[in-house]
């Protein structure tokens, strides 16, 4: 304890955790808590604040648990607000009707719309706002761009919900952005109107999109497309799997990174500009007219990046800290990141488990951190070296960056990804200033000139800075052991790697070695929940079982939807999908799985009435049936299948599914089922 009241003057620096727990506990409850529940513990512990402020000790434990309270009273406002509903469940073939708000056409993929939907024929009421439709070729959705008005045959399902129980919940991040129901269409889509005008900004952003690629090479225009307008539908997956690979893929997607470098660009050009005008800088605080500037190109940034949630947190923490210099602050402190991200979980507080935002906040907290502990040392060094030392404490610094934000990010990208790059420190250290100090430079002067038409010889230049990096990519992606698989940590496991990272860089003296246990406590968790790996996977509609066997994820035919497989191979780390031949593993209607231990699996789809075999787990996917009297097997028919999401069948025989883990929440199917 006396370690810990030393540390008071740190204890700000916990309020954004704490509102995170708030966040947590409420993603952890399993049934949605009334509004006026959520929001009034909020108010009470606010109330006693107010009462007992003349007393320390009370205001300090008032104080975090008012945090606590804020966080859980925001998510569930957010929550409240959002409300948009969710299919309950596969439907036949609806007709939608609706305004087109995205469209994704990657050369290598089935393109996307997204719609927002105005009427859907065959589909009882509440509709989801807005859905998201994959098509069969890009030749169905020629021509159509953001605003257009389409009618479209589709069937429709959730927003899917976890890979496995623990892991995070894809459907419920689609549901925070305002989707309630994905699906492919089965027919082309009709265009009822061409939408001129109505497009808004998606419109334009497709258009310069398009512009953009038009002046470049293939792969290099899809990529500066991405950076410039946020668009990445063009990127080729194969130039998406190298970056990721190479561990810089985070280079692609708008984020604090570029938004940053945005508006360092403009900071530092326009502040040198007007420097060089002697009379202006010695008169007029020309540092706080840039930092102004920067905000306004920084917010401009983040609005032709499509107001994205992950753009408009980038802006919030720039602008924090650009508002920081106008106010003569130190720019960058762990207090301002503080401040940053209890804003962010306060008016966004569903990114809490998004991955952008724990690796961004992540980095630059370690980055702050870092370099708050060898302030010192450096400044005394820089005072006593010439030229070259300076130029090696600036590459040292580089490498230390580099080594810091790889460290920090690690956990979220095993965590949510299940993959870890080999050589991820050594692309970023080159990566990443190659496209501070070129590429992004050169996307601010074309985004400059884009208006006049001139942005010509400038994109020409681009197209070959951004050429270097996708040649670095390729090249680091070809080595060995490039991209490592791992079983992929869970949420508890998260936390405790998290508590370590903000021990070591918040807490100061001797409390840092509480950074141990929390990452031995981590370690031993995540070791604990990949010692023993699932002996049986189903989703489902029973059209994907799989099984761990000899290192790989061997399945059943026909192994779909293909992306839950995928999606299971990630979470389990295994570099090997084995999808067992029909003439080797069926017979007629029925398929056998050899499990590890001894047993097997039988996946039968025969809707008729037959014998039914003993083994260890009988999967019924059309009909009910009990198993056989003598028999200790496990049967499972369309009643204990339907709404399950993922079953997983343990080294021990015990049963677990996504849907109970889910809970009954706004974001579930079940939440939406028609009362029976």
């Amino acid at each position: 304890m006396q370690l810990i009241i030393e540390n008071r003057d740190r204890w700000s620096l916990w309020l954004p955790v704490l509102i995170g727990a708030g966040i947590g506990l409420y993603f952890a409850l399993p049934v949605e808590p009334a509004l006026h529940a959520a929001v009034a513990p909020a108010v009470l512990v606010a109330s006693a604040l107010l009462a007992m402020r003349r007393h320390p000790v009370a205001v300090v434990c008032l104080a975090g648990a008012l945090a606590v309270a804020a966080g859980f009273a925001a998510i569930a406002l957010r929550a409240h607000l959002q409300g948009t509903p969710v299919v309950p469940g596969r439907t036949g073939i609806v007709v939608v009707e609706g305004r087109v708000l995205t469209v994704e056409a990657r050369p290598d993929q089935r393109p996307r719309l997204g719609l927002r939907v105005a009427r859907a024929t065959g589909l009882a009421p509440p509709w989801p706002r807005e859905i998201r439709l994959s098509f069969d070729t890009a030749a169905t959705v020629a021509g159509l761009a953001p605003g257009a008005r389409i009618a479209v045959q589709a069937i429709l399902l959730p927003p899917p919900g976890p890979a496995l129980p623990g892991a995070p919940d894809h459907g419920r991040a689609l549901w925070f952005g305002g989707i309630g129901a994905v699906g492919f269409a089965t027919a082309a889509p009709i265009a009822i109107d061409d939408g001129a005008g109505q497009g808004g900004l998606a419109a334009w952003r497709q258009r310069m999109a398009g512009r953009i690629a038009n002046a470049m090479d293939r792969t290099e225009g899809a990529i500066a497309a991405a950076l410039m307008v946020g668009i990445r539908g063009g990127i080729p997956e194969a130039v998406e799997a190298r970056w990721r690979a190479a561990g810089i893929s985070h280079i692609l997607s708008i984020s604090g990174l570029h938004i940053g470098l945005a508006a360092g660009v403009v900071l530092f050009s326009l502040r040198f500009l007007l420097a060089a005008a002697g009379s202006v800088s010695l008169r007029y605080p020309v540092k706080k007219w840039a930092a102004a500037a920067a905000i306004l190109a920084a917010g401009a940034y983040t609005v032709v990046a499509g107001l994205d949630v992950p753009a408009q947190r980038s802006f919030i923490m720039t602008a924090i800290v650009l508002v920081a210099v106008i106010a003569d602050r130190l720019a960058i402190t762990l207090r301002l990141v503080a401040i940053a991200a209890a804003v962010i979980l306060l008016l966004e507080p569903e990114s809490l488990t998004a991955p952008g935002f724990g690796m961004s906040f992540a980095s630059v907290t370690a980055l702050v951190a870092g370099f708050e502990a060898v302030r010192t040392p450096l400044a005394r060094w820089r005072a006593q070296t010439g030229l070259f030392g300076r130029g090696g404490l600036a590459l040292l610094g580089i490498l230390l960056s580099g080594v810091l934000a790889t460290v920090a990010t690690a956990p979220f990208g095993v965590a949510h990804f299940g993959q870890f790059s080999a050589y991820g420190i050594v692309a970023n250290l080159v990566a990443v200033p190659w496209t501070g100090f070129l590429v992004m430079p050169l996307i601010v002067v074309a985004a400059l000139l884009m208006p006049f038409g001139a942005e010509g010889p400038v994109l020409a230049l681009l197209g070959p800075a951004i050429g270097v990096i996708d040649a670095l990519a390729a090249e680091i992606a070809a080595l060995p052991g490039a991209q490592l698989s791992v079983p992929a940590m869970g949420q508890g496991a998260l936390v405790l790697m998290v508590l370590a990272g903000l021990s070591l860089c918040l807490w100061r003296g001797r409390l840092r070695l509480s950074a141990l246990a929390f990452l031995a406590a981590g370690l031993g968790l995540w070791a604990a929940e990949i010692a023993d790996p699932p002996r049986l996977l189903i989703h489902e509609e029973g059209r994907a079982v799989a099984t761990v066997r000899d290192g790989a994820l061997v399945a059943l035919p026909p192994a779909s939807p293909r992306f839950v497989i995928e999606q299971w191979q990630e979470r389990l780390g295994l570099g090997t999908l084995a999808v067992t031949a029909r003439a080797e593993a069926c017979e007629g209607r029925r398929c056998r799985l050899a499990l590890p231990g001894g047993g097997e699996a039988v996946i039968d789809t025969a809707a008729e009435a037959a014998e039914i075999p003993c083994a260890a787990v009988v999967i019924l996917t059309a009909r009910e049936a009990a198993a056989p009297a003598d028999c200790p097997g496990l049967v499972l028919g369309p009643s204990r299948l339907a709404g399950r999401g993922t079953l997983v069948i343990d080294g021990e025989g015990r049963l677990s599914d996504t849907a109970a883990a889910r809970g009954r929440r706004p974001w579930t199917p079940g939440w939406w089922a028609p009362v029976q």
